[in-house]
């Protein structure tokens, strides 16, 4: 998992903040975020403006955060990470 992630409550919540050049950029990468929580099913809380988006993820059982959860913050990783190149080769 990438640094840029932070465990909080004793692992009951994986936290995050994205930052973005411009609202085309945040846009694309809003969509890349619907389709990888859709295909793993989970649905974390998200919060944005024009120039980021926060993200909260929440375990799905008592337990705790799980595989999936963690797999979920590194392919939102690989998209940030995506978008965020195509945007700098677009200027």
């Amino acid at each position: 998992m990438n640094k840029r992630w932070k465990e909080r409550s004793n692992g009951r919540s994986l936290e995050t903040r994205y930052l973005f050049e411009n609202f085309e950029c945040l846009r694309e990468f809003l969509d890349c975020l619907a389709d990888i929580t859709e295909a793993l099913g989970r649905h974390p809380n998200i919060s944005f403006d024009r120039s980021h988006v926060s993200i909260i993820i929440y375990p799905n059982n008592a337990d705790g955060l799980d595989d999936l959860d963690y797999s979920m913050a590194d392919q939102l990783d690989e998209a940030y990470d995506t978008v965020s190149r195509e945007c700098i080769a677009e200027k």
